[in-house]
């Protein structure tokens, strides 16, 4: 204390921000900034899914065809060399976002899809007899609604080509979004993607049901031209896993093999948010989405349950999307902020 009363400060000068003291660590900031959408956590995630596929593998002795890995590594790391130049060396948000995102759900979905495939080998007892009982219960008759399927081939055509439109609205929503600077929306959407798919998987892996096609055997089946994805064609992968007989894995041998809960009937209802208040194309989207939903049952081979599942499950990962955070500035459409969360922050 001075002889005046005044007390003196004597702590330490705060530490200078590194970042902005070091050119090379500034630069490295702005440019890893640019690439941390939707969330640098699902980035660390991915990678960790990565490292638990590897050793999986290995442990089950299970070789990967390179070609295809190697093709999906090297689409990721052009797209993210894109969403960098394109926040740093020139700003452009719409296609900024079109390259980040596309280089997130490769990044992701590829090692998710392999962790679902080996998690298909678990020797867990099938459930299927507990679902057919539930959907009983509920009134449904799974075999006559086939039938019915099959009576009316227009209908059943149009059905599976709704259905197998799933995987190409994923893209319609990075373009559409991204076109429409709606950043927030879309960062949300794949956070919304990335969660529910590996909680569905999750439930698979515990849950493992070879689906009522299978189960229930029916005579009458509807013959479209396009392959109805949940039929038959999993049971002899899911075979060659649980008895171990599965030497390679290629990426084109990645399809989904979980039956509870669908993920199409979540991704049908996280689709149709994502794109519902985009002009003219929402409200489209609603309405092919619910054909989604529709179609699960008979072109994707699922049971009522599953569809209820995957329902619940979509509905409770939008309740549960947060509210309260601030939209995106317009500026942070300009120039990328210094973290994933603020990237992400809007959900317009």
């Amino acid at each position: 204390m001075r002889q005046d009363g005044v007390v003196q400060d004597h702590r330490e000068p705060a530490a200078p921000d590194r970042a902005r003291t070091c050119p090379w660590l500034r630069r490295l900031h702005r440019h890893t900034s640019g690439i941390a959408a939707p969330d640098s956590r699902l980035w660390a995630l991915a990678l960790a899914i990565v490292g638990i596929d590897a050793v999986w593998m290995r442990i089950a002795r299970i070789d990967a065809e390179p070609v295809g890995f190697a093709l999906a590594a090297a689409a990721v790391a052009v797209l993210l060399i894109a969403a960098a130049g394109l926040s740093t060396l020139k700003s452009d948000p719409p296609l900024r976002g079109m390259a980040l995102g596309s280089a997130f759900l490769i990044a992701f979905t590829v090692p998710v899809a392999v962790l679902h495939f080996l998690a298909a080998g678990l020797a867990l007892p099938f459930v299927d007899g507990t679902l057919a009982r539930f959907e009983a219960g509920l009134g449904f008759d799974w075999t006559g609604y086939v039938a019915f399927l099959a009576r009316h081939p227009t209908l059943s055509w149009w059905l599976a080509l709704a259905y197998h439109s799933s995987g190409p609205q994923v893209g319609l929503v990075v373009i559409a979004l991204s076109a429409a600077r709606r950043l927030g929306r879309l960062w949300t959407y794949i956070r919304l993607f990335s969660v529910t798919l590996l909680c569905v998987i999750v439930v698979a892996a515990l849950l493992p049901a070879l689906g009522p096609y299978a189960y229930y055997a029916p005579r009458i089946v509807p013959a479209e031209h396009l392959e109805t994805v949940g039929a038959l064609w999993h049971l002899e992968p899911v075979a060659r896993l649980r008895t171990g007989t599965l030497d390679t894995l290629a990426l084109g041998d990645l399809r989904g093999l979980a039956t509870f809960p669908s993920f199409h009937v979540c991704l049908a209802i996280l689709t149709a948010w994502a794109l519902a208040p985009v002009p003219v194309l929402g409200p489209l989207a609603i309405l092919l989405n619910a054909a989604v939903i529709i179609a699960t049952i008979g072109a994707g081979g699922h049971y009522l349950p599953d569809v209820l599942a995957g329902a619940l499950l979509a509905g409770a990962a939008l309740a549960c999307r947060s509210r309260g955070r601030r939209r995106e500035p317009v500026t942070a459409l300009e120039c990328p902020p210094p973290t994933a969360g603020a990237i992400g922050a809007a959900d317009a």
